[in-house]
């Protein structure tokens, strides 16, 4: 066997092609570096102008607060204002109940003459003509029958002559 000897080239390097990533590398670095820079600037002025409107948007619901209570310490109330609550509280009042309990209760010798609901006073005044007093009575505890408290009470009863007459109240709330 023969001994060879061999010369072994010397490595090369690619110079040209690292020289190239270097430089492209670089110049993305700067590129995202800029973007970054331009995205935080622009982010930086978003939450000023967010900041600066909300000041803003504070002062104005400050501004229309005291010009609404402007308006309404100097406001007089409507004409109508007394009428329209009187009208509210008479659709409000139970109306049903009251005439159901007189209908459900029927006693001899006592008759419905009238019937007032007042709203305002929250309760009914109703007018009766009973034969005597103790007909009259039995019509009051049947009204009252099955209450917790009882909610129709004798205003007055009167008798001149042969005509009897007596006023029953009851609260309703």
């Amino acid at each position: 066997m023969r001994a060879l000897t061999v010369e072994f080239a010397p490595a090369r390097r690619p110079v040209a092609a690292l020289a190239i990533w270097g430089a492209v590398c670089a110049l993305m670095a700067i590129g995202l570096g800029t973007a970054a820079w331009q995205s935080w600037t622009h982010r930086q002025a978003v939450a000023a102008r967010a900041a600066s409107d909300a000041q803003e948007a504070a002062r104005l619901r400050a501004q229309l607060r005291e010009r609404a209570d402007r308006a309404a310490a100097s406001a007089a109330a409507p004409a109508y204002a007394r009428d329209a609550l009187a009208v509210a509280k008479t659709a409000a009042f139970p109306m049903q109940p009251v005439l159901r309990s007189l209908e459900t209760v029927a006693v001899d010798g006592v008759l419905v003459t009238a019937i007032e609901l007042n709203a305002a006073r929250g309760g009914a005044d109703v007018t009766l003509a009973f034969d005597d007093y103790k007909a009259l009575l039995a019509y009051l505890e049947l009204l009252n029958e099955g209450e917790p408290a009882p909610r129709w009470s004798l205003v007055r009863a009167e008798a001149s002559g042969a005509r009897r007459q007596a006023v029953i109240r009851a609260t309703w709330s």
